[in-house]
């Protein structure tokens, strides 16, 4: 009878200690470290803050985050480094995506959008859950969303851009997509790879002739202050995707993960109406507070029919068959 009595309280004990030590697991905050090259106002950085914020709030004092912004801790080439190797948990992921997944070099293909729904329907359908997976295969990343870098603009200061000839010797930063880069070589212009905090200078003392980037962009950084033109070309759709860490986003209990995934949701939906406010408003901006900057429409029929080479081009980059289906989706 001893003998089961101590058998039954150690086994009691053992249980308790079991509860004990799943309570304080369960207790234990989340901790993430999240960052981005961009300064506080540019798309990326908004995207980011806006997740900090909504998971704040989702979770209060079970998560505890570590925020970096202004390229603290360096470029987005090294975020991306430090992200896949788990010196960081969540970032967000502009143009430079390609270079860890060739498929992302679809959204080089010039032409291809005209409106934010039409992308929209893409990124949130079939072709964006393939691009996650492909991500997370090939990058080791959770692609939590897809945010909004927008449409972007050619500026510079040699000509008006309104035919693919106009492009001609034209020093352009473009970032380090080599499917980007590729499209405006082909189309006549000098790409030249550059980070962003370097391009105002650059602009300011001839070391390049233009940039191609959204109005949040361009107003963000002042770059029309140091440009003569813009040509409205809105000729690539960059989105923001938006990653973790895939073994970090693995290991949250399911109760994390919901949170997340809906932080991440809200982030998204903000990183959206984000952008279409800017473009909205930053064109009028830039019209009242630098008047002598020229702005012009081009000749999309002309740059469209220049671009066939260059979507056939990228296609082989990007994957013949995964291609198709993306142009498939987007028309």
């Amino acid at each position: 009878m001893t003998s089961l009595r101590k058998y039954l309280s150690g086994t009691i004990a053992a249980a308790s200690i079991a509860v004990l030590s799943a309570t304080s697991v369960q207790a234990e905050p989340l901790k993430l470290r999240l960052s981005v090259e961009s300064t506080p106002g540019a798309s990326t950085q908004h995207m980011l803050a806006s997740f900090r914020d909504a998971l704040k709030a989702e979770m209060g004092d079970d998560v505890q985050i570590e925020y970096f912004d202004s390229g603290t801790l360096g470029d987005e080439i090294v975020h991306m480094q430090q992200v896949r190797t788990g010196q960081l948990d969540v970032i967000p992921i502009g143009s430079d995506a390609v270079q860890l997944d060739k498929k992302f070099a679809v959204f080089d293909i010039p032409f291809l959008f005209s409106s934010r729904e039409q992308v929209s329907a893409v990124l949130d359908g079939d072709i964006g859950k393939e691009l996650d997976m492909s991500f997370q295969e090939n990058a080791g990343l959770k692609v939590l969303g897809y945010g909004e870098i927008g449409f972007r603009h050619i500026t510079n200061n040699v000509r008006p851009i309104v035919v693919p000839d106009d492009l001609k010797g034209v020093k352009l930063r473009t970032p380090g997509s080599q499917t980007r880069i590729l499209s405006f070589q082909m189309l006549g212009a000098t790409p030249i790879k550059m980070n962003m905090g370097e391009i105002y200078l650059a602009l300011q003392q001839g070391v390049i002739d233009g940039q191609e980037n959204p109005f949040g962009n361009i107003v963000k950084n002042s770059w029309y202050e140091v440009q003569k033109y813009i040509s409205l070309s809105r000729h690539v759709y960059t989105p923001i995707t938006f990653v973790m860490n895939k073994k970090r986003y693995d290991s949250l209990t399911p109760a994390q993960r919901a949170k997340v995934d809906a932080a991440a949701k809200t982030a998204v939906a903000m990183s959206r109406k984000y952008g279409a406010d800017n473009d909205a408003t930053l064109e009028a901006k830039i019209r009242k507070d630098a008047p002598e900057v020229k702005f012009n429409e081009i000749d999309s029929a002309a740059f469209k029919k220049a671009s066939v080479p260059i979507a056939k081009k990228i296609g082989e980059i990007a994957g013949e068959e995964f291609a198709a289906k993306f142009v498939a989706a987007a028309n």
